[in-house]
């Protein structure tokens, strides 16, 4: 009779045990619902990927020869690099009857600056190198006490300029050369011709005291107050232009850039007004627009830079953002270290005490 009651009893015992570790071992082999979903989802594609024509591999082929070709490209070899950009901004004058040394106050805004307007196409040709041709068309005012003794003058401009000019990406130079650079910088030099019209005035009496680009009406030669008039060619001289160009490359066909150039003149005369130990006139334009790029394709777009985890598709070249959690530190480590550690010790105490319990019962059950 104890030899039974000690054989039911191990047999329990054992049969308990070898309950809690299968249950243990089920938990810990079987792979949770979106494992299997996930590997379903896989064996389909390949599937699908294995079952796909050969006709789609040939157009897909085909398709990229032509991009690479430039087939796809609707303004044909020539326009290759080409651009047109306008853009919007504002004329400074420098000269004699400028009251500033390098660019207005703000309070002389009214007095100094003027709005403009520039049109360009350009070309990239080779080693950052290319050119293009701008039309520009705007004012130039400017008001002076040009002596101690002598009152205040002041001159109103209105002119248009054609100018060709070389461009060089100047940022490859200075810094290393990437395609996936978003901002570009551009320096430009070059020559043009200016067309204009001026008038010198007496800021207070609005007496003419001398022009350019105008003739005089004869009935008012001998008076104070002149009448001007426009029926005549208008004044020229040649400029130099150059300066610096910031563009940022929003999409693979629009750019959006940042102008600044300096022009020189060839004459003292832009304000009507010389003297024969001044320099010769300039004036600055200061713009921002817009342009557009015809033969960029999607590939000469700026890319998304790679970061740490990101996975590139090989056939579309785009980049996945990682899903993984980013790393918070040694102390947020530290504390999920400690939860799992605390996690695993409370599972081996609840075992641990239901089998307490099950042997409690055997013994109980025995006992009667």
């Amino acid at each position: 009779m104890n030899f039974l009651k000690s054989f039911i009893f191990f047999t329990l015992l054992i049969f308990c045990l070898s309950n809690s570790y299968a249950q243990d071992n089920a938990i810990s082999t079987k792979p949770p619902k979106e494992k299997k979903e996930k590997k379903k989802k896989e064996k389909k594609e390949k599937k699908v990927k294995e079952k796909k024509p050969a006709k789609v591999k040939a157009e897909k082929s085909s398709s990229n020869e032509s991009n690479e070709d430039g087939i796809d490209k609707n303004f044909g070899p020539i326009f290759n690099g080409a651009s047109i950009s306008a853009s919007i901004g504002m004329n400074t004058y420098f000269g004699d009857i400028a009251a500033y040394n390098l660019f207005p106050r703000p309070s002389q805004f009214n007095e100094h600056i003027t709005s403009a307007f520039k049109f360009s196409i350009a070309r990239d040709i080779k080693w950052g190198l290319g050119g293009k041709l701008n039309f520009q068309r705007g004012s130039l005012i400017g008001t002076r006490k040009t002596g101690k003794n002598s009152s205040y003058k002041s001159f109103r401009n209105q002119f248009f300029d054609i100018s060709f000019q070389v461009r060089y990406l100047l940022s490859d130079a200075l810094f290393k050369k990437s395609k996936d650079g978003k901002f570009r910088l551009y320096t430009h030099f070059g020559i043009g011709s200016m067309w204009y019209r001026t008038q010198l005035f007496d800021t207070k009496t609005l007496n003419t005291k001398d022009f350019e680009g105008y003739i005089e009406i004869e009935n008012t030669e001998g008076l104070a107050q002149k009448t001007l008039s426009d029926k005549t060619a208008k004044a020229q001289t040649l400029t130099i232009p150059y300066g610096l160009t910031l563009v940022y490359r929003y999409n693979h066909k629009i750019d959006i850039h940042l102008d600044f150039t300096q022009s020189t003149a060839f004459t003292d005369r832009l304000d009507a007004f010389d003297r024969s130990w001044t320099a010769n006139d300039k004036y600055d334009y200061i713009g921002i627009g817009v342009t557009y790029n015809f033969n960029r394709t999607a590939d000469d777009a700026p890319k998304k830079r790679k970061k740490k985890g990101d996975q590139i598709n090989v056939e579309t070249s785009e980049i996945t953002p990682s899903t993984t959690p980013k790393k918070k530190g040694l102390i947020a480590n530290k504390k999920k270290r400690k939860k799992t550690e605390d996690d695993e010790l409370l599972n081996i105490r609840l075992k641990l005490f239901e089998t307490q319990l099950k042997l409690f019962e055997m013994q109980y059950l025995l006992g009667k």
